[in-house]
């Protein structure tokens, strides 16, 4: 099990490499929605695209992403468990397109 530190960026990179597909799409989101965090993963991003292989990994992310609509990232189970959820503005249903 891997804890994730939303104030570290390291540990925000390397959380997010272990699966860019659905990390990168959590991390959009709450970089717009959770304005605390918002330093660290933009430091995060700098770390991911000054690193080749992790750099490769971002653009296969991207490439697969282009290919479905997402406008935010579903909320995690941690959020929901955790009640962070305030409103009903902040469930979304995402459909991709295939």
């Amino acid at each position: 099990m891997m804890l994730l530190d939303l104030n570290d960026p390291k540990s925000i990179a390397q959380w997010w490499s272990v699966f860019p597909e659905r990390h990168g799409a959590l991390l959009r989101d709450w970089e717009r929605r959770r304005p605390d965090v918002r330093g660290p993963i933009g430091q995060a991003r700098r770390i991911i695209q000054a690193d080749p292989v992790r750099r490769g990994q971002l653009e296969r992310f991207e490439g697969a992403s282009a290919s479905r609509s997402f406008s935010v990232a579903v909320p995690s189970h941690d959020e929901m468990a955790a009640g962070e959820l305030t409103s009903d503005a902040d469930t979304v249903e995402v459909e991709a397109q295939d």
